[in-house]
Formats: structure tokens, C-alpha cells, sequence
């Protein structure tokens, strides 16, 4: 009954027993592949003397990322069919090759990896016909490969062993998932029921330990999503949200905030733990995210379990509950650990960790009533302190009397306040009125002033002529101071034309500003218009103050023709924002500084094209001056807001600036930094 092959000695494995199983472990050799061999290669002689006899009864690799090949032989000495069984529902990658004469005859593909209908028998584990004749033997290879903790009971055995097997485990599992499903639904109701997070962060809990059971079981894979096989590789992700949920429902239960603030402060490394377990099985670390879970699973579990003693000792009762049933699953995560590290053998119809997580929460539903059970206690004694606080309102009331009657003085302080405010807003409103009312008497003190500048310079440049005609008529005998006196006449003369002719313009732009506005669009050359008002800025302030000197400059962009504005109200604005800008520009406001200041205002338009494909015409006023403060920014389009001296300005300029470029459609926006200048920048739509 032996064969020998390279340098061990396979036995076969004899198959007459029609109702218990053979466990094959002793009787196969295995050979771990780090990389992907192909089934032909594993055939070649040179490969025979790389396997190994398996000492165990149940193979148990740990968790790794080689493949494993199994070698065996069995012999059929009856008339019945035989089956192997792999007694693990949690494999990624399973092929069964029968060979004849060192070749493959046949080969059956299964695992996790493929869709649940390819199996060779529609189980949740995994089940191979052998079909081996009655008296004959036959060779087999196996090749085997998992990303999850490779251990299993590997079998032969009849039909009937099998159903026998199943009958059992779908017992013991459909109890444990029933008390599970209970204890979810039960609590689900108490979180309806009360509204508090802690149930429903202990049925999130449930329900990870409940779906990952389910998951290392396959019954997910078989019944939920049986034709997507790739969602198996993900399963281990519910071990990340174990940990998470255990954590939050534990920290909520014990009160560790109030109770243990260093151990609530710390549990935040678990909570960190269980996402980054979670997020690692969706990237090639999948190894890597099981290693860290379950060690994440244990160092939880012990943490835990030293809040849970921390909590007892300063008298919280629940906590009696939750260090039982937390004993009980540190039990049994250390035996599916144990399990798995080969320490203790494999049990078969049900996992370690399902006996510790059933008992451990029956008691924390336990300690959930005993919870409630405190809440109510805590209740009546709340009921017996109200008579107590009844007692205590009557001082409480003249409390607050007195309390109400200084808020009440606060509140007339308040309002003293308020009323001050209205009185200045009124104040400025007065003085909005009165220069209003100066712009009315402006224009008819200009209608009034223009014919007497017009007889002045009309009857010098007569003058000029009667000179020039005298001029004419000396000669040499003429006396040099009559002549004289006559060119000294004519350089008046030409000097009060001068000035009357700009006098005139000077009133011609009070005219302009003080008209009526009509609201009658026209096409306007906005370059001459910017000019303009420019130039009547300037020379209306150095009018009023002879000292005040500036440079400006302006940057027109010549191919901007002519756009359709209310000319008055874009005039407005103009003089507005020029005045602004000569009065940001004074040296008398600038900071002290060793190099000179030279004052500059700078005028630009150009065309732009905006993010939405639309031509505007921009017009940019600049100055070098003392800026805006960036807390007053947000400030400056406000009506009645002001940072010039009293007298100096109203607050109403920017503010009726900003609603005349909004009704003509485009922006006004300003940008400043405070020490080195500002810049308000008007769009108009071009069309």
C-alpha cells in the first residue's frame, strides 16, 4: 500500500468506511509556491523531491500569501462515490487536478474567487466528487491559495457523511445567528424606543460580528451576492468595523469620558485602528489588514477590558456586566487566534470567536436592562429632589427678579444707545439734503455766474484788439512807458482770458454735474468722459486748496469706442472715485518716512472679456495713498460710512456709486492694501 515518490513516502489513503470520514492531513504531501506555478511544472520529476509529508491531521498555514500544493492518493474499495471536503467556507482559490500518468485528466475550479454556481456541489463549504472506481486507485494534486488564515479540515468521505456533517453545523449555526438577529432587532427597538446612541451603536456592533460570522461561514456569498465573487475579498473590511463599533458602544456604555478620561482619551487610537484595518482591505495589503485587525481585536479587548475594572472601581454597577461578557470574547478571540497560529486544533462546526461573541452580547444586553433598570432608579430619585427644588424657587425667583432688572438697565443702556445712533444717522441724512440742495443752488449760481464770464472774456479779447490797434499806431517818438504800460495791458488781458475761459469750464462741469439726470442712455466715448472729469477733479481741488499738488497719469486703451451710459451719473462716479483718490493721496495723511512721497493717480480702461465668454469695458482708478484698512473693507459701499474727517464727507458717495454701475449692469470692486494704495475697478457691460 505504499509508493514511493522522491525522498518521502505517501501512503494511500484506503476508502471502505461509507459513513465517517478519512482526515487525508497525514496522508498527503505539500509543496508552498511563493510565486504562480503552472500544474505542468509541479509534474516535472525535479519538482517531486520539493514536497513534503504533512505531519497534522488538519492543515494549518497561518495566514500567508503562498499557494499551497496538496499531493494525494486514495483507493476506492467499495461501490460508492467518495468526496473531498475542505472544510472551510473562506478560501479564495481552489483547484483539484485528478492525474493519470503524471498528467492532468481533469481539473475542478472553485474558491471565493469564483461565482457560488461553478462549484462542483452548490454547498457553502467546498465539495469534490473524486470519482474513483470500485478497487482502483487514483492521484491527485490541489492546489490551494487564501488571503485569510489558512487552516481546514481536509476529508474523504460519502454523501451521507456530508449531509450528516451539514445537518449538524446548520443547527449550531442557525441558533447562533437566531440569538444574534434577536439580540439586533431587540436592542434596534430601544434605540426607537429612547433615541440614546449607545443602542444604537451596540446593534451596529452586533450586527458587524453577526455579518462577519455570516461571511466566514459563506452563507453571505451563497444567498446575497452568489454571482459576484469579488465582493468576498472585501469581507475582512467587517473586522475594521468591529473594532470601530466596539469601541464607540464601549466609551458610551462606561462613561469613560466622565469616569476615565485618560482611557477615553486613548480609545481613540482604536477607532483610528479599526478604519485603517477597514480601508487596507481595499488596497494589495489585504494580509497585511487581517494581521492588523485581529491584532487591533485583541489589544481592544485587553484595553477594554482594564477601562472596564478602572469604571467598576469607582462604583459604576453596569460595569460588572461588560467585564464578564468582555472576558468571554477575549476567550475567544485568543482561541480563534490560537486556532489559527496551529496552537489549538481546529474546530469544525463552530468558531471559537461565535461562543465568546454569542455569550458576550447576551450579557451586555443584560447590562443594557440593568442600565435601563438604573435609569429608572435614578428617575425616582429625581422626583424626590423636586420637592426639595420646589422649596428652593422661591429664592431662586428674587433671584431673578433682580437679575431681570439689571438686564432691564442693561437693555435701556442699550437702547439710549441705539437712539444716539439714530439721532447721527438723522443728522447725516440732514446733511444729504443739504447738499442736495447746495447742488440745486450750485447749478442756478452757475447759470448765474456763466454771463459775466462770458461779457469778461468776450470784452478782454476786445480789449486785445483796441491794444492791438494802438500797438499799431506808435512809432518811435511814442514814450517807452506808454508802450510800456500798453503791453503790460495786453499780458492782463490774455491772462484774463485765460482764466475766464477756464472759470467757464469749471462752471460748465457744475452745470454737468448738478443736471437732472434723465435716464436716457448714450453713446458716450467713456476715454473722453474718464478724462473729463479727471481734469475737473484736479482743478476743482487745487480751487479750493492752493497747496494740494498731484501727478496723474492716464492709460487709455484707444480701441474702446463709444458705449451707451447715462454720461451724468458715470460722470458721478468718476468725480467720486478721483475725489477719493486725491484725497487718499494728501501728504499730510501719508506715514513718516525717510524717502520722498510723490503723489500719483493712475487711469486706466481697457477691454476684458469676463468667464462667461461677455466683453466689458473696464475702468480702473488708482492711487498711491494710505489705503483702506482690510476691517473696514466690507464697510466702505455701506450708506453713511465714512473714514473722512466730519464736514469732509457724507458716506453716500461710494454708496450711490455702487447702485449707479449696478444699474447700468456691471461691477464696482475695489482693491486695496493698507499703507500702499487702492484701486476701484468699474466693469461695464460693452453692449
Amino acid at each position: 500500500m505504499l509508493t514511493t515518490t522522491g525522498l518521502y513516502a505517501q501512503s494511500i489513503v484506503p476508502l471502505s468506511d461509507t459513513v465517517n470520514w478519512y482526515a487525508i492531513g497525514r496522508h498527503t504531501a505539500y509543496f508552498r509556491d511563493p510565486g504562480y506555478l503552472r500544474v505542468e511544472q509541479i509534474l516535472q520529476p525535479d519538482f517531486q523531491s520539493k514536497f513534503k509529508q504533512y505531519e497534522q491531521e488538519v492543515p494549518n498555514f497561518g495566514s500567508t500569501s503562498d499557494a499551497v500544493w496538496f499531493k494525494f492518493t486514495v483507493s476506492n474499495n467499495t461501490d460508492k462515490d467518495f468526496y473531498l471536503h475542505i472544510g472551510s467556507a473562506f478560501i479564495d482559490s481552489i483547484a483539484l487536478y485528478t492525474i493519470h500518468d503524471n498528467k492532468v485528466a481533469q481539473v475542478l475550479l472553485t474558491g471565493d474567487d469564483y461565482v457560488f454556481k461553478q462549484r462542483a456541489v452548490m454547498v457553502n463549504t467546498f465539495l469534490f466528487p473524486l470519482q474513483v472506481p470500485k478497487n482502483a486507485q487514483q492521484e491527485y494534486l490541489l492546489r490551494i491559495k487564501t488571503v485569510q488564515p489558512f487552516f481546514f479540515p481536509l476529508r474523504v468521505g460519502t454523501l451521507q457523511a456530508f449531509m450528516e456533517d451539514t445537518h449538524i453545523l446548520d443547527l449550531i449555526q442557525g441558533i447562533y445567528t437566531g440569538v444574534m438577529m434577536l439580540i439586533f432587532f431587540y436592542n434596534l427597538f430601544l434605540y426607537f424606543s429612547t433615541r440614546e446612541k449607545i443602542y444604537l451603536y451596540y446593534v451596529a456592533y452586533v450586527l458587524s460580528i453577526t455579518w462577519f460570522m455570516s461571511s466566514v461561514f459563506q452563507y453571505v456569498f451563497e444567498f446575497i451576492w452568489p454571482n459576484f465573487p469579488i465582493l468576498n475579498q472585501y469581507a475582512v473590511a467587517v473586522s475594521g468595523l468591529t473594532i470601530l463599533t466596539a469601541t464607540l458602544f464601549t466609551r458610551e456604555f462606561l462613561h469613560t469620558s466622565q469616569l476615565a478620561p485618560r482611557a477615553h482619551r486613548f480609545s481613540i487610537v482604536f477607532i483610528c485602528w479599526g478604519i485603517l484595518a477597514f480601508l487596507l482591505v481595499f488596497t494589495p495589503f489585504k494580509i497585511t489588514a487581517l494581521s492588523l485587525a485581529q491584532a487591533g481585536i485583541v489589544l481592544m479587548a485587553i484595553y477594554f477590558l482594564v477601562a472596564g475594572v478602572i469604571v467598576y472601581r469607582k462604583g459604576y454597577e453596569p460595569a460588572k456586566f461588560y467585564l464578564v461578557a468582555w472576558s468571554f470574547l477575549i476567550a475567544g478571540f485568543i482561541a480563534a487566534i490560537l486556532e489559527a497560529l496551529n496552537v489549538l486544533p481546529v474546530m469544525y462546526y463552530i468558531n471559537s470567536m461565535q461562543i465568546g461573541s454569542a455569550i458576550e452580547v447576551t450579557l451586555l444586553s443584560l447590562a443594557l436592562a440593568d442600565r435601563i433598570n438604573m435609569y429608572k432608579k435614578q428617575r425616582e430619585e429625581a422626583h424626590a429632589n423636586t420637592l426639595r427644588i420646589a422649596h428652593e424657587k422661591s429664592e431662586l425667583i428674587l433671584e431673578q427678579n433682580m437679575l431681570l432688572e439689571q438686564k432691564v438697565a442693561e437693555r435701556t443702556v442699550a437702547l439710549t444707545q441705539s437712539l444716539n445712533d439714530l439721532k447721527v444717522t438723522q443728522a447725516q441724512l440732514i446733511q444729504s439734503e443739504k447738499m442736495a440742495s447746495l447742488g440745486e443752488l450750485t447749478s442756478g449760481i452757475a447759470h448765474e455766474i456763466q454771463n459775466p464770464l462770458n461779457f469778461i472774456t468776450n470784452f478782454s479779447e476786445v480789449n486785445i484788439e483796441l491794444l492791438d490797434e494802438v500797438a499799431a499806431d506808435l512809432n518811435d517818438e511814442t514814450p517807452a512807458g506808454i508802450k510800456s504800460y500798453i503791453s503790460d495791458i495786453r499780458d492782463n488781458s490774455d491772462r484774463i482770458i485765460f482764466h475766464g475761459k477756464r472759470a467757464d469750464a469749471i462752471v460748465k462741469g457744475m452745470l454737468q454735474h448738478s443736471r437732472t439726470n434723465t435716464n436716457e442712455r448714450e453713446a458716450t466715448d467713456i476715454n473722453a468722459l474718464c478724462d473729463e472729469y479727471l481734469r475737473l477733479s484736479y482743478h476743482g481741488l487745487r480751487a479750493k486748496d492752493k497747496t494740494f499738488a498731484s501727478d496723474f497719469k492716464t492709460y487709455f486703451d484707444e480701441s474702446i469706442g463709444a458705449i451707451k451710459v447715462i454720461p451724468q451719473d458715470i460722470g458721478r462716479v468718476l468725480l467720486n472715485l478721483y475725489n477719493n483718490a486725491f484725497f487718499a493721496v494728501k501728504p499730510s495723511l501719508q506715514p513718516v518716512s525717510d524717502e520722498p512721497y510723490k503723489p500719483l493717480v493712475t487711469v486706466k480702461t481697457n477691454r476684458i472679456v469676463s468667464q462667461s465668454g461677455e466683453s466689458l469695458i473696464e475702468i480702473s482708478v488708482s492711487d498711491n495713498g494710505i489705503g483702506i484698512p482690510h476691517q473696514i473693507v466690507d464697510k466702505i459701499f455701506q450708506p453713511f460710512f465714512t473714514t473722512k474727517p466730519t464736514g469732509q464727507g457724507t458716506g453716500l458717495g461710494l454708496s450711490i456709486s455702487y447702485d449707479i454701475i449696478k444699474f447700468h449692469g456691471g461691477q464696482l470692486k475695489v482693491e486695496t492694501e493698507e499703507g500702499k494704495g487702492t484701486t476701484f475697478i468699474i466693469q461695464l457691460p460693452e453692449k
